[in-house]
C-alpha cells in the first residue's frame, strides 16, 4: 500500500482551526491559540463551527453539517496548509459516514489533533492513505495565559516534526517510562485513544492492524472500564495482529498508583509477547508529543524509546 505524506509546514504557512467535536466555550477561548499561531509566524483562518451553538446538543461545537463543511472548506482551500482540531470531547464518529474521502484525497495536508480526533485520524489514514498527527489541542494544555508553553518539549517537538518533510522524530522516557515487554521492533504506527478505538470496531474506517506498533492513551475511565476496552481489542483480534505496545499514563483513570495500571495491563496484553511499554509521554496530561500515524516506526522496549525508520 502507497502511504501519503502531507505537505509539511514552512515559514508563513496557513493553518485552519477547527472543532469537528466538542466545541469551546466562547471565542475569547479561541484567541490565546489564534495569538500564539501569529505570533509563532503563521497565518490563520478560523472555522465558522467554534464555539457551541447547539443548544439542543451542548457537547458539539455544532450540527454535523457544519461541522463538516469547516472540514471540507479547510481542505479544499489551496491557501491552507494545515488543519488543527481545538478540542476533542465527543463528536468525529457522528461525521465518518458523511465525509466524502473522494474530497479528502483531493489535497494532502496536516491534520492535527487527538482525544476523539483520533477518530478523524485513523479513517483518513485508512480511507486516504494519509499520513495524519497525533499531537497537542492548542486549546488544550498547550500554551498558557502569557501564550509561554506548557511544556517545552511538547512545544519544541511539535513544530519540529511538522516542518520536516519526512516527519522524522526519536522520542526517549527512559527516566519515567516503564519496560512491560522487553525486545525491539518495527511497524507502522497507528492507534490513539483507547475509548474512540473501540468504538469505531466494526465501522470499516479503521485501519488494518497487522504489523502495527498499537499506541494508546485514554482520561478520566475507571479501571473497570479501561479492562473492558482492552478485553474489546483482545475479543476483536487486534492484540494478536499487532508487532509492538505503547500505552501512555492514562491521565487520571482511577489507578491508585502505576502499579496498579501495569498489572492490568500486563494481565490483559502479556499473553501476546510483543515488546511493550507504559507512561509514554502522549496524550491527555502536559507532555504530549506529537505521534504521525501511519508512518513507519522503531520501538525500543528496552529503552522505553520510539523513533521514525
Amino acid at each position: 500500500m502507497i502511504t501519503y505524506l502531507p505537505k509539511p509546514l514552512t515559514e508563513n504557512s496557513t493553518i485552519g482551526l477547527i472543532c469537528p467535536a466538542g466545541g469551546l466555550d466562547s471565542y475569547k477561548s479561541v484567541k490565546p491559540a489564534v495569538d500564539y499561531l501569529k505570533k509563532s509566524g503563521y497565518k490563520v483562518k478560523l472555522g465558522r463551527s467554534i464555539v457551541v451553538s447547539n443548544q439542543a446538543y451542548k457537547y458539539l461545537s455544532g450540527c454535523d453539517n457544519d461541522r463538516l463543511n469547516d472540514l471540507y472548506n479547510f481542505w479544499n482551500d489551496k491557501s491552507i496548509n494545515a488543519v488543527f482540531c481545538l478540542r476533542g470531547g465527543y463528536g468525529c464518529l457522528r461525521l465518518l459516514n458523511l465525509i466524502d474521502f473522494e474530497q479528502i484525497k483531493k489535497y494532502k495536508k496536516i491534520l492535527l489533533g487527538f482525544s476523539d480526533i483520533t477518530i478523524l485520524l485513523l479513517a483518513f489514514y485508512k480511507m486516504c492513505n494519509l499520513v495524519t498527527f497525533h499531537g497537542p489541542l492548542l486549546s488544550y494544555k498547550f500554551i498558557d495565559k502569557k501564550l509561554k508553553s506548557i511544556d517545552s518539549n511538547t512545544e519544541k517537538y511539535l513544530w519540529k516534526l511538522l516542518s520536516d518533510p519526512k516527519f522524522k522524530f526519536s522520542y526517549s522516557n527512559k527516566s519515567k517510562g516503564v519496560v512491560i515487554k522487553p525486545g525491539k521492533t518495527k511497524g507502522k504506527l497507528l492507534g490513539g485513544n483507547l475509548t474512540d478505538i473501540c468504538a469505531m470496531i466494526g465501522s470499516g474506517y479503521l485501519p488494518d492492524f497487522r504489523d502495527s506498533i498499537l499506541f494508546l492513551e485514554d482520561c478520566y475511565e475507571e479501571p473497570f472500564r479501561i479492562d473492558r476496552l482492552l478485553t474489546q481489542l483482545s475479543n476483536a483480534g487486534i492484540f494478536e495482529q499487532i508487532k509492538g505496545l505503547v500505552f501512555s499514563g492514562f491521565y487520571k483513570c482511577g489507578f491508585k498508583n502505576n502499579k496498579e495500571i501495569v498489572d492490568l495491563l500486563k494481565d490483559r496484553t502479556m499473553k501476546y509477547k510483543v515488546p511493550t511499554i507504559f507512561n509514554f509521554p502522549a496524550g491527555h496530561d502536559i507532555q504530549n508529543y506529537t505521534l504521525p500515524i501511519g508512518l513507519e516506526v522503531f520501538l525500543d522496549a528496552n529503552k522505553c524509546a520510539l523513533s521514525s525508520l
